[in-house]
Formats: structure tokens, C-alpha cells, sequence
């Protein structure tokens, strides 16, 4: 335990020395963040990605806008197995992808010239196209209706619509090079249309003075 808390001491004495000789942060920054991605349940599952871009107006406190985009898939396994033992797929397969607009504001928990833990959180404007259905039933009677199954869907909510939400997200920002960075960062959002995401993403981005 005493050896813990010597190694604790020692790290923050090494950044808070490290701080003192570098005091000069970079104000800005811009980033590309991309990973994996589930939309609603978890039974669409995509990826996501965004460019952001960043500025500092407190020591700890910074604003940001970025674009970005997601797709999403699944579908709903039927399948049937002919005599001769081949198996035929006919499942109802469906995607949603969408565009969106973010800005927020974000906290660093801790910030160095070389390393950055925060929280964002942010404010959506969204663009989505779905095939996603509201009612769906798959019957299989082979006497009646053939050898295949019969898909019965209903569709109430639109294909395209528009949604504002918002995001709560957690990052850690780890320089590389002298004003690159690479990070890992996660978080989720819902909007007025229902959809809920969540994500997993690595990012790569750039400090400017």
C-alpha cells in the first residue's frame, strides 16, 4: 500500500513538474473518431464516425461542432432446407443509416501537454433513413402457400425522418507525437425520434496552438 501511494505521489509530482516546464496548452484541436456502433436493442449493430472540430475558452473547458455519419444492420433469420440437404437463406434483412450535426461542450478531468481525460456532452441535429419495419410475421406452410415462407410486414413510422437528441460522452486523449494525439472515447445519445446509439470509438486528431 505505502508503495502504491509513493507511485501515486511520484506520477502527480512528474506531471505537475512536466506542466510547470510546458506550460503552454494548445487552445484547439481537430480530430477524426471512428468505431464500432449498435442502434437501438443492440440487434442493429454498424459503425460511426465523425470529424470534430475543438476550442479551449477556459483552461479546462472547451466548445465543439462536428459532423458525422453511422450505419446500421440485422435481419430476421428464416431459413428452409431443401430434400437434398441446401439450405436456403430467406431472411428479412434491414439498414439504417443517418447523417448528424453535433455541438457541445465538454470537461477535462485532467489535462496535460501529454495526456487528457474529459467528458463531453452534446446537443444533435439527425438525418435518418430506415428500412427498419413496425410489424413483421414470417408463416410457413408449405400446403398452403408454396414451399417458401410468406414475410407480412407494416411499416407506420417513415423511412426518412429528422431528430434533435442529445449525448453524453467520456474521453482519453493520449499524445503520440509533438502535437498528435490518439484516443479512446465512448458514450451514447437519444433523440425525439426513439433511437438510442451507443458507442466505441478510437480517434486520431491534431492540437493547434
Amino acid at each position: 500500500m505505502k508503495t502504491f501511494i509513493s507511485i501515486l505521489i511520484c506520477s502527480v509530482c512528474i506531471e505537475a513538474a512536466a506542466q510547470t516546464a510546458n506550460p503552454a496548452l494548445n487552445s484547439k484541436f481537430i480530430s477524426l473518431t471512428g468505431g464500432r456502433s449498435t442502434h437501438g436493442t443492440g440487434d442493429m449493430i454498424g459503425v460511426s464516425q465523425r470529424v470534430t472540430y475543438g476550442q479551449y475558452f477556459r483552461k479546462k473547458l472547451f466548445w465543439f461542432s462536428a459532423v458525422g455519419a453511422d450505419i446500421h444492420d440485422g435481419k430476421v433469420l428464416s431459413m428452409t432446407t431443401r430434400d437434398d440437404g441446401t439450405v436456403l437463406d430467406h431472411s428479412y434483412r434491414y439498414t439504417s443509416g443517418a447523417i448528424q450535426i453535433t455541438g457541445g461542450v465538454g470537461w477535462s478531468i485532467l489535462r496535460t501537454t501529454k495526456s487528457e481525460l474529459g467528458v463531453k456532452v452534446s446537443g444533435i441535429l439527425r438525418y435518418q433513413s430506415s428500412s427498419y419495419f413496425d410489424y413483421l410475421a414470417i408463416t410457413y406452410d408449405p400446403q398452403k402457400i408454396g414451399p417458401y415462407p410468406a414475410t407480412f410486414i407494416l411499416h407506420t413510422s417513415p423511412q426518412r425522418t429528422y431528430a434533435v437528441g442529445v449525448g453524453p460522452e467520456m474521453f482519453y486523449q493520449q499524445s503520440i507525437f509533438k502535437s498528435i494525439f490518439a484516443g479512446l472515447s465512448t458514450g451514447f445519445q437519444v433523440d425525439t425520434n426513439g433511437d438510442v446509439l451507443t458507442n466505441i470509438s478510437l480517434s486520431i486528431g491534431k492540437r493547434i496552438k
